[in-house]
């Protein structure tokens, strides 16, 4: 939801804060719509989800941390919280320590309670066959944090069967109360049924004990490991890794069933790498807040610069036909946690305290965050000091300890000479303009950046009208962060999002043939997309449609540039906007596949906000052989 999500976000989250306060026991506040860069320091990944008793539990894989050699992989750490801000960390509740064959490697715990009891299934030792010692274990405690003891002394499933490794198991306990374990990689997925001591396996009315419930392959993002299963309005939904766990290819699928036993038939996407904000993202967990009912997907990232893989969350929604809409993963930081986690710090004393980032005076303090944003809205809530200037930078690189160590723009408030200011360094400093303005030392002010192309507006306090505006093409991508030059400051409610809109939270109608699939296999970062994955609309008549919500940044002409693949088997579009048609229709019809950027149409909007954009099929060239649609991307550029 981060980069995409095109409203104010920081009025949003105040209002939805606002009406999901609840007075459940062990759950005082509202859940969160995100959790920043990372929920929980450290090195983490594969994360499960329980709610015990209004208490969050999450039961990661635990990686080698900082400072360690090694020791990672033996033993688990699981975290707690109230409201999913906030986490508590219990250490070594798994390890060598209380299971006695366990050897080498332990990964992906998954909780589970039954009768007063807490139960940790977890994988061990790696197997690949028959007869070796590990697989798939349980331990079992009185409390979520344990103690935990080995439930049986010796691992709970130990073959290979349907070709499923005994690994990345989950428990789903359905509405008649029968537990159900999902488990399986290397391509194969099973599904055992859990006596009711939660530590043997059942049998399935034909006699068998493992059933196979792999979604149907399909050659392409296809089931590789990691199962999760949840239910909802009668439907089961199985989420999947699919892609290679160590690259840009891993990514959530889910498939669906109204049945316990499958057959799964794969839906799509619903989280996959973001070459602006986080690589890899997968392993995940799902969970419903009690109190709002809201949905959350857990899972582990890696961040663009790094390949060590760390936990967020955020929440997901359904559309009205019970699919998934894919998930975004937001750029926020509220600081409510305490910490900066995330931030790299380039010079200056910071520190995070009352739910604000802060910095003593420095001659150019900086921390970013790991991204890469080349069109961006990005805002912040900025408090400058009595001296010099405080604000925000961005398409940041080469980052060091130093007032202008980097190459980038610099938008900052500036109380000494009652301005707002923006300019550009490159180890030294340019002006690009400056705008008068009232400015009082230690208040808050509202901060948003507007970068599309060669276009950068400033906007401070006034959202509707840029206090600056400035053309420049020298740099054209990276990360973001805050700045200080010779004064103390704070900052606050960053959010951050792309100004190209992708085609993925679409409302999609095909009267014949594929209603919603996605396009491009993930494999890699492919430069001609736009870092992410486009909808193809497999239409077979006129007047099928794809309809996307725009929010325009502000009342002004722009330019609509629409990304799509031309190909053989391609139709035309016209494209329309709260219902008025604008530009001509668009043949997308070529003899060989390719990727190019349209000008669909110059637009002059009177008014700022979510916009209704409608892609309704035309017709078709004389040499097509159907009416299909690949729409990658929309980028409004102002004119």
């Amino acid at each position: 939801m981060g980069k995409l999500k095109k409203s104010n976000w920081v009025l949003f989250c105040v209002s939805i804060v606002f009406c999901l306060i609840v007075s459940l026991p062990g759950l005082a506040n509202a859940a969160p719509i995100h959790a920043g860069p990372q929920f929980v320091d450290g090195y983490y990944a594969d994360p499960d989800v329980q709610i015990y008793n209004g208490t969050y539990w999450v039961y990661p894989t635990r990686s080698t941390q900082v400072g360690e050699s090694g020791t990672g992989a033996k033993s688990v750490d699981i975290f707690s919280s109230t409201d999913m801000v906030n986490w508590t960390k219990y250490s070594n509740v798994i390890s060598s320590a209380n299971i006695s064959w366990l050897q080498h490697s332990l990964w992906a715990p998954s909780g589970a309670y039954r009768d007063g009891k807490y139960y940790i299934y977890f994988a061990a030792n790696a197997i690949n066959g028959d007869g070796q010692l590990g697989g798939i274990g349980v331990a079992v405690a009185d409390n979520p944090q344990g103690p935990y003891t080995d439930a049986i002394g010796a691992p709970l499933i130990n073959v290979v069967r349907n070709g499923a490794g005994p690994m990345d198991q989950d428990v789903f306990i359905d509405d008649d109360g029968q537990a159900y374990m999902y488990y399986g990689s290397w391509g194969e997925c099973n599904v055992v049924k859990l006596n009711a001591d939660m530590k043997s396996l059942g049998t399935w009315p034909d006699g068998t004990v493992y059933k196979k419930v792999t979604p149907a392959k399909t050659g392409d993002n296809d089931y590789f490991e990691a199962p999760k299963v949840f239910k909802r309005n009668g439907i089961y939904y199985l989420t999947y890794a699919a892609g290679v766990w160590a690259d840009s290819s891993y990514k959530v699928m889910y498939a669906t069933s109204s049945s316990v036993s499958g057959p799964f038939v794969p839906q799509g996407i619903m989280l996959h790498t973001d070459t602006t904000t986080a690589d890899g993202p997968g392993h995940n967990g799902i969970v419903q807040s009690p109190t709002t009912n809201d949905w959350y997907i857990f899972y582990h990232k890696r961040y663009l610069s790094s390949s060590q893989r760390v936990l967020a969350l955020d929440k997901f929604e359904f559309n009205a036909d019970n699919t998934i809409k894919p998930v975004e993963m937001a750029v926020e930081d509220n600081f409510d946690d305490g910490n900066d986690t995330g931030w790299t710090r380039y010079g200056g004393a910071w520190t995070v305290a009352g739910g604000q980032y802060s910095v003593t005076s420095d001659p150019g303090a900086k921390a970013l965050l790991d991204t890469s944003f080349s069109d961006v809205i990005y805002e912040a809530d900025v408090t400058p000091g009595s001296t010099g200037n405080a604000g925000l930078v961005f398409r940041v690189s080469n980052p060091g300890t130093g007032a202008d160590a980097y190459q980038g723009y610099y938008a900052g408030l500036d109380v000494p000479n009652q301005q707002v200011l923006i300019g550009k360094a490159n180890n030294n400093w340019t002006s690009l303009s400056t705008a008068s303005m009232s400015l009082t030392a230690n208040s808050k002010y509202h901060v948003k950046i507007v970068a599309q192309d060669d276009s950068i507006k400033v906007y401070v306090g006034d959202m509707t009208t840029p206090k600056i505006s400035v053309t420049d093409s020298t740099y054209k991508g990276g990360s973001v962060g805050v700045r200080t030059y010779d004064s103390a400051a704070k900052f606050d409610n960053i959010s951050v999002q792309s100004s190209r809109y992708e085609t993925e939270n679409l409302v999609v109608s095909a009267t014949s043939g594929d209603k919603h699939t996605m396009f491009g296999n993930g494999s890699g970062r492919d430069l001609s997309l736009s870092g992410g994955f486009g909808t193809a609309l497999g239409a077979n008549a006129v007047n099928d449609y794809v309809t996307y919500t725009v929010n325009v940044p502000e009342a002004r002409s722009y330019s609509v540039r629409v990304g799509v693949k031309k190909g053989s088997n391609r139709g035309q579009f016209q494209l329309s906007v709260n219902g008025v048609n604008h530009g001509l229709v668009q043949d997308l019809y070529s003899t060989g596949f390719n990727y190019v950027e349209l000008n669909v149409a110059n637009i002059t909007f009177s008014s700022a906000g979510d916009k209704s954009f409608k892609f309704n099929v035309a017709g078709k060239n004389g040499a097509s052989s159907a009416y299909h649609l690949s729409l990658d991307y929309i980028k409004l550029v102002p004119n």
